[in-house]
């Protein structure tokens, strides 16, 4: 045990020091009593083999990283609990933005560090108007705010994102930023060069199609808006190819490698343009973390071939890594961070060990020595032994990541130890199209052809993705924080949206998608969290606050079946939708009053009032569909935003409207959940919805403070979140509120 010890400790000294970095770093953060027993394991280890060089510097090194990222820590946290514990601060404030803006409906937002009128540090600034530049200096008068504190279960947590970026807080701009000063030339220089290379690479193609998304999604790291397409590369495991990581960085210095080859270019030279052009591409597209690592990795080891000595990989990556956390400690926080620098630890630790299980592939013949093989036998000899190689670091790769990805993101794709070495070439190809287009800029229309190539390029890529994707087992959701073994979630979207997702029997099924931001800020993510794959999606009203992500859910779930409250509308939500859905081949049904729908044998929908289907013409809100769910012998009646129009046609429709629950929002324009309507449903519950703006979508506090003194239970969305519901074994139904904990446990 010793020996392969000491063997190992030798060969890598740089990733024994900064796994002594990264303990002292995750200490200093707030780790517990077990991570400062694994700093004085990796600084003691290497002595206790024998190697007493080792220790001081892996201390001094560890020590240096702890103290810097405790300096950057200290003030950060203490203006974080400063503005926690106000609540809110008024301020007049000069700041830098630091981050490339990025618009958030009419407005813009980016990280900025504060300059004047406030804590040093950083924050997240929201701004009205035009977008600042990057390096700019502005003012604004504006509040200092806490973080957003999710509002839903399994939402993106916002403030632990921003924390991680260094910010301390958010600032509220009121009105537009005021420049004070321009941003830097080398900004400015930079900010056009990347404008000039991300309108090179897709030049010819159309803007807003789907090919063009993904060459910009491969080459510039940016987020395609397309569900759909994001969900296949996702299944098969090849969505990293979406991002500027190590990857694309190596595939830029092999394609500058086989330039300078084939122009005769000497080996040792090469090396210097080849690091040149590394370094240049991830400028160019925002000098990621991952692409730092890879630089920084590629100038060792190429740096190891000019001083002729043997380079060592995961020497390279302690180096890159100690580096990052002298940099920035919050980096090692963050998961695509952690998965770059595991993934490459996986394959520099893994594929020897992996390819062993692919040595059939490269098999040489028993009996035929390798000199008379001939030119074809050679090639098709090493053409085996890159494939058994490829899979075997894909494999690696693979295995590795599965502990970070099942953490993170709750999910695995074995399927991607086969569709990532398929990818990798075509990505390879796409990326030398890429340049080639960026180096023909003087001569559009050479450029343009190029890129037309690319686009079916990238067109090959999204199939092998799409294929891979459609694999059976191909790809694992493990579930995460479920409330329970069946559940409901009414969520809190804003804005006067509406969504709920009821999960019963291993059947889930999505009612109201909520509005487009909703849909993709909220509710898509809280489903992956918990593994929720709605086949059936059950729509209101044509309002696009409760339809508005429907074209989204379509791309991104597996949806089978559609229940619409009417075949007409006025909404183009509700049109794109209907026109999706017969696009994808998706069954599409009106619900009729009486009609039940069946969920799993514990659950089933009953619809009990339908809009007049030819009154099109008519406001969204008086189009409503109520219906009623029947849940394990609870009755839950969700009303959506329907009025005392709709709830009069209900009552003298002389049916049963009793129920539990009542899930609902707010009419725009009439009163809503009246004393006669509430009379003959007799909940004992009911689940508000709640926006601030516009004043319609507010919860009366005199119809609230009635409902209670009736015995009726609010749960105010605007105070509660997202609503749970959970049924029991022992006969109970628990109703308990997200951000504030209020909880009612109703008995049949």
């Amino acid at each position: 045990m010793r020996a392969p010890l000491r063997r190992s400790v030798e060969r890598h000294p740089l990733l024994w020091v900064a796994a002594a970095a990264t303990a002292a770093v995750v200490a200093v953060d707030g780790g517990h009593l077990t991570v400062w027993l694994a700093v004085a394991l990796a600084v003691g280890i290497p002595g206790i083999v024998g190697l007493r060089a080792i220790p001081p510097a892996a201390l001094l090194l560890a020590l240096a990283a702890a103290v810097l990222h405790g300096a950057r820590t200290l003030p950060q946290d203490a203006a974080r609990r400063w503005i926690e514990a106000a609540g809110a601060s008024s301020a007049e404030v000069t700041a830098r933005v630091v981050s490339i803006p990025q618009a958030t409906g009419g407005g813009w937002s980016a990280l900025v560090e504060i300059e004047d009128g406030g804590p040093a540090g950083k924050v997240w600034w929201r701004g009205a108007g035009p977008a600042a530049a990057q390096g700019e200096v502005i003012a604004a008068d504006g509040l200092f705010l806490p973080f957003p504190e999710p509002r839903n279960p399994g939402e993106f947590e916002v403030g632990k994102w921003l924390h991680r970026q260094g910010a301390w807080g958010v600032f509220e701009a009121q009105g537009l930023a005021r420049p004070v000063t321009p941003p830097p030339w080398w900004s400015r220089y930079g900010q056009q060069a990347r404008a000039r290379f991300r309108t090179a690479v897709t030049d010819g193609l159309d803007p807003a199609g789907r090919d063009a998304a993904v060459i910009r999604a491969m080459v510039l790291g940016e987020n395609p808006d397309d569900d759909a397409l994001i969900e296949s590369y996702r299944a098969s495991g090849t969505l990293h190819v979406f991002s500027v990581s190590g990857m694309h960085v190596a595939m830029v210095g092999a394609i500058g490698w086989l330039v300078l080859k084939f122009m005769g270019v000497p080996r040792r030279p090469a090396v210097g343009f080849i690091l040149v052009g590394m370094f240049a591409y991830a400028w160019i597209t925002g000098m990621k973390p991952p692409a730092e690592r890879s630089v920084t990795m590629a100038a060792v080891l190429l740096g190891g071939f000019l001083f002729r000595r043997r380079p060592d990989l995961l020497n390279a990556l302690g180096l890159a890594l100690l580096l990052a956390l002298l940099t920035d400690g919050h980096l090692i926080f963050l998961a695509g961070v952690q998965l770059s620098f595991g993934v490459v630890m996986a394959i520099g630790l893994g594929t020897a060990w992996a390819t062993r299980l692919f040595s059939k592939i490269e098999q040489k013949e028993e009996y035929l020595p390798l000199p008379l093989y001939g030119w074809w036998r050679t090639r098709w000899l090493k053409i085996r032994q890159w494939v058994a190689t490829a899979l075997g670091a894909s494999t690696a790769a693979s295995v590795g990541s599965v502990p970070l990805t099942a953490w993170h993101f709750g999910f695995f794709s074995p399927v991607s130890i086969l569709a990532s070495p398929l990818i990798g070439l075509p990505v390879f190809a796409l990326m030398a199209l890429a340049l080639l287009a960026a180096l023909l800029s003087p001569l559009p229309e050479l450029r343009q052809q190029v890129n037309r190539w690319n686009g079916k390029v990238a067109n090959f890529c999204t199939g092998i993705a799409t294929s891979a994707a459609a694999i059976p087992g191909g790809s694992v959701n493990f579930p995460r924080d479920r409330p329970g073994e069946d559940f409901m979630i009414v969520y809190d979207t804003g804005h006067g949206g509406g969504a709920a997702c009821l999960h019963d029997g291993g059947s889930s099924v999505l009612l109201d998608t909520g509005h487009r931001p909703g849909f993709r800020r909220i509710v898509l993510p809280s489903l992956r969290h918990m593994a929720l794959r709605p086949e059936s999606i059950v729509l209101s009203h044509p309002d696009g606050g409760h339809l508005g992500g429907g074209v989204e859910a379509l791309d991104a779930l597996p949806v089978r079946q559609v229940l619409l409250p009417v075949e007409r509308a006025r909404s183009q939500s509700f049109r794109a939708l209907q026109e999706a859905a017969g696009l994808r081949g998706i069954a599409t049904t009106r619900g009729e009053a009486g009609q039940t729908f069946g969920i799993s044998p514990d659950a089933w929908i009953e619809v009990l009032h339908e809009p007049d289907p030819h009154d099109f013409q008519a406001v969204a809100d008086e189009r409503v569909m109520v219906l009623r769910l029947h849940w394990q012998g609870w009755r839950i009646l969700f009303l959506s935003d329907a009025g005392w129009r709709t709830e009069r046609a209900m009552l003298e429709s002389g049916r049963d409207l009793g129920a539990d629950v009542i899930v609902a929002g707010r009419h725009r324009h009439d009163s809503s959940m009246g004393d006669p309507f509430l009379a003959a449903v007799r909940p004992r519950a009911i689940v508000a919805g709640h926006a601030d703006f516009p004043p319609e979508e507010r919860v009366p506090a005199a119809w609230q403070a009635a409902c209670e003194n009736a015995g009726i239970r609010v749960f105010h969305q605007g105070r509660t979140g997202g609503v749970t519901l959970v049924p029991g074994k022992d006969g109970t139904l628990v109703i308990r509120g997200f951000v504030d904990g209020a909880e009612l446990s109703l008995q049949k």
